[in-house]
C-alpha cells in the first residue's frame, strides 16, 4: 500500500466515522419535539372534530392578554401542557388539586381555562362563585359524564372527542386565537396569533427541509461553532419549524429547550428602541428627516456648547450614514491600572450606585453624562457613506424617556411586549425569568472577570446598567418571533395594530439607494446583487427578496423577515461561549445556510 492508498483510506474512514457522529448527535441532540410536527396525515382529521358546545362572555378566544389575569387548569397529570401553553402567554398551568395554595391563585384569577377528560374526575370546586370566568376545554368522549353543572357554569365549552397530543395542541392554538373553528389550517390573517402546524400543510417537504437542517446544525456543533441554537420558521402565519439543538455549554449538562432565552446582542436594535421610535413617528413626535439634535439637544451646538453633530438627521443616523465612529469603548474610563476606580465602583448597590454591571459590581449612575459626552465629543468619519455604528442607540432609552416622559422599558413592555405575549423579552432576566432558561455566553476576562450569564454580553450595554438600545434584550425564540411576525404584517398583530404600515413601509426600504448603502431605517437590507452571490459571499441567504429585512447580533443571534415570502426566520445561539475568539458560524455559513433550506423548500414546492 503506498501513501496516497493509505491517505485515502484514511480519508474514507474520517468521513464515515464522522456520518455516523452525525447520525448519532442529529438524534439525541435536538430537544422532544410534539408529535403533532410529524403526524400531519393525522392534523386535519382531528382538526375537523372541534367543536363549540356554548360561547358566551367575552376574551375567548383569548384575544387580550394584558385584560385578564389567566389561569390554566388542568385536571390529568404527565400531559405536556405547559410547553404548549407558554408560546402563547406566561400564564400558571396548574394541575388543579384542591389545596389552599391552588384556590389562592384562582382566588387571584379573572379567568380559568380548565381542561376535562374522561379519565379524571370532575373537581367539583369548580363551580365554586370565586371563578369569575370559566372557560372548558373538553377532551375525549366525555359527554356522557355527569357535567351538565359544570358546563351550565362554564363561559365558554370547546370540544373535541379526542384526547391525543395533536388535540391538546390544537386545543391551546384555539384558546389563544391561533386558529379558528370552520377555517383550514391554512387561513391566517392577522387578528390571529401565530399557528404551529406541520409545514407539509403547506406542500412543504417538511422531512426533506429536517434532514437538511439537522445537518448543517449538527456540523456546526460538531466543529464547535456554538454549543447549541434555536430555529424557528413562520410561513404564512404558521411556525413550521421549531428546532431546538445541543446544550447550553459544550459539558452538555443542560439540553436547550423551546422556550430557553438568549442574549439578542445587536437584534435589540430592532426589538427594543425601534418600536418605540416608529411609534414616535406615527404620533408625529419625531421625523426621520429632523436633525436628531432636535430630539437629543445635547448634540446642538451653541456658543459654549460645541457640537459636530448639529445637523445630523434621524434618518442618516438610523440608517448608519452619518459618519459617526463606530464604537467607543468606555469602560477602560472607569479604571485605572487594570482596577476598578472607587469613585465609579461599588460592591453593593445604593441610590447613586445603581447600575449593576455584574454580580456584587455596581457603576454610579452619573457615568452615563460622560458616555452622553464622550459620543457628542467623538470625531466624525472624513467621508460620507456607509459606515455601521452602535453611538446613537446608547442614547434612545433616554431620548424616549424624554420625549414621552415615561420609562423607556416600561413604555417597551406596556406598548409592546406585554400585549404581544412575550414576556422572556426583557432586559436584565436575571430578576425576571427562571435562571434556568438563560443561556451563558462569554468569560469576561478583560471588565468584569466572570462568567457572563444574564448579563449583558456587550460592555458599552454593561455600561449602562444592561439597559441600552444597541444591546441589552434577552428573549426567546418563540417571543422575537411575535415582534418579527408584527413587522412583517405591517404593524399589526393578534387583532391588535402596533404600528402604522405607511410608517414601516418608510422605515424597511432601502434609505440611500442611490449610494452604496444597503440598510433600511435601524433594519437591514440584503447586499445589493444579493441573489446572484454563492452562499459564501451573500448577505443573507442569496435567495432573499429586495424587500426583506432583519438584524444580526454579536454573541450567534439573526433574525429576518421576508414580505415577499411571507417568512420568518429566526436563529438563536451563543457562539461566544466560551469565548468570542470564535469566528465558525461566520466561516461555515450557518445562518444563511439554513435560511436557504426554507426558500428552496418554497420554490420546489411551486
Amino acid at each position: 500500500m503506498n501513501k496516497n492508498t493509505s491517505i485515502s483510506l484514511g480519508n474514507h474512514f474520517y468521513f464515515i466515522l464522522a456520518f455516523f457522529r452525525l447520525l448519532l448527535m442529529s438524534s439525541s441532540a435536538r430537544a422532544a419535539e410534539p408529535d403533532s410536527l410529524r403526524q400531519c396525515d393525522e392534523y386535519s382529521p382531528v382538526w375537523q372534530r372541534f367543536e363549540f358546545l356554548k360561547q358566551s362572555g367575552s376574551n375567548f378566544p383569548i384575544e387580550d392578554l394584558d385584560r385578564e389575569r389567566i389561569v390554566f387548569g388542568i385536571a390529568e397529570k404527565g400531559q405536556q401542557w405547559e410547553p404548549l401553553v407558554h408560546r402563547y402567554a406566561d400564564v400558571p398551568v396548574l394541575t388543579i388539586e384542591q389545596t389552599d395554595e391552588q384556590e389562592k391563585v384562582l382566588a387571584s384569577s379573572d379567568h380559568l381555562i380548565a381542561v376535562v377528560t374522561a379519565d379524571q374526575a370532575l373537581p367539583k370546586y369548580l363551580l365554586s362563585d370565586s371563578i369569575r370566568c370559566l372557560s372548558l376545554i373538553v377532551l375525549g368522549d366525555t359527554l356522557e359524564l355527569p357535567m351538565a353543572d359544570l358546563r351550565a357554569a362554564a363561559d365558554y365549552v370547546l370540544y373535541c372527542p379526542l384526547n391525543n397530543t395533536i388535540s391538546r395542541d390544537l386545543s391551546v392554538q384555539v384558546v389563544f386565537n391561533a386558529l379558528t373553528l370552520g377555517e383550514e389550517l391554512t387561513h391566517y390573517d392577522t387578528r390571529q396569533r401565530l399557528r404551529y402546524v406541520p409545514g407539509a400543510v403547506f406542500g412543504l417537504a417538511d422531512e426533506r427541509i429536517q434532514t437538511r437542517v439537522d445537518s448543517i446544525v449538527q456540523q456546526a456543533i460538531t466543529a464547535t461553532a456554538f454549543p447549541g441554537c434555536r430555529v424557528l420558521v413562520a410561513y404564512k402565519g404558521a411556525v413550521i419549524f421549531n428546532g431546538s439543538y445541543g446544550h447550553h455549554t459544550y459539558d452538555k449538562r443542560i439540553a436547550v429547550q423551546p422556550h430557553d432565552v438568549y442574549d439578542l446582542a445587536s437584534v435589540t436594535k430592532i426589538a427594543g428602541p425601534l418600536p418605540l421610535i416608529i411609534k414616535a413617528c406615527d404620533d408625529g413626535l419625531m421625523h426621520l428627516d429632523q436633525p436628531f439634535s432636535r430630539y437629543w439637544p445635547d448634540w446642538k451646538s451653541t456658543l459654549f456648547h460645541r457640537s459636530n453633530k448639529d445637523t445630523i438627521s434621524l434618518r442618516s443616523v438610523l440608517a448608519h450614514q452619518a459618519r459617526l465612529a463606530p464604537y467607543i469603548n468606555y469602560y477602560p474610563m472607569t479604571m485605572k491600572n487594570g482596577e476598578y476606580q472607587s469613585r465609579y465602583y461599588r460592591i453593593n448597590p445604593s441610590e447613586k450606585y445603581s447600575l449593576a454591571v455584574a454580580p456584587n459590581l455596581f457603576l454610579s449612575r452619573s457615568f452615563t453624562k460622560k458616555v452622553y459626552k464622550a459620543i457628542r465629543k467623538s470625531d466624525l468619519l472624513p467621508d460620507v457613506g456607509y459606515k455601521y455604528s452602535g453611538l446613537s442607540f446608547m442614547l434612545y432609552p433616554q431620548l424616549l424617556s424624554n420625549l414621552y416622559s415615561d420609562d423607556y422599558e416600561t413604555m417597551l413592555y406596556r406598548h409592546f411586549f406585554d400585549q404581544l405575549g412575550a414576556s422572556s423579552l426583557c432586559y436584565n432576566p436575571l430578576n425576571k425569568l427562571a435562571h434556568s432558561r438563560i443561556v451563558p455566553t462569554e468569560y469576561d476576562a478583560h471588565y468584569r472577570r466572570t462568567q457572563l450569564k444574564g448579563q449583558v454580553h456587550d460592555e458599552a450595554a454593561a455600561i449602562m446598567g444592561g439597559v441600552s438600545g444597541n444591546a441589552g434584550l434577552f428573549g426567546s425564540a418563540y417571543d422575537v418571533a411575535k415582534l418579527m411576525q408584527l413587522y412583517l404584517q405591517k404593524g399589526s398583530y393578534g387583532g391588535r395594530s402596533y404600528l402604522s404600515s405607511t410608517m414601516l413601509d418608510a422605515f424597511t426600504r432601502v434609505q440611500y439607494p442611490q449610494s452604496d448603502n444597503r440598510r433600511g431605517a435601524g433594519f437591514d437590507k440584503p447586499l445589493p446583487g444579493n441573489d446572484t452571490l454563492s452562499i459564501e459571499n451573500s448577505y443573507p441567504a442569496p435567495a432573499v427578496s429586495a424587500q426583506s429585512y432583519g438584524h444580526s447580533g454579536f454573541t450567534g443571534t439573526f433574525v429576518w423577515v421576508d414580505p415577499q415570502y411571507d417568512l420568518v426566520y429566526i436563529f438563536l445561539s451563543n457562539r461566544v461561549y466560551p469565548s468570542r475568539n470564535n469566528p465558525l458560524i461566520y466561516r461555515m455559513n450557518v445562518r444563511p445556510s439554513i435560511q436557504q433550506v426554507f426558500y428552496e423548500a418554497i420554490e420546489e414546492r411551486d
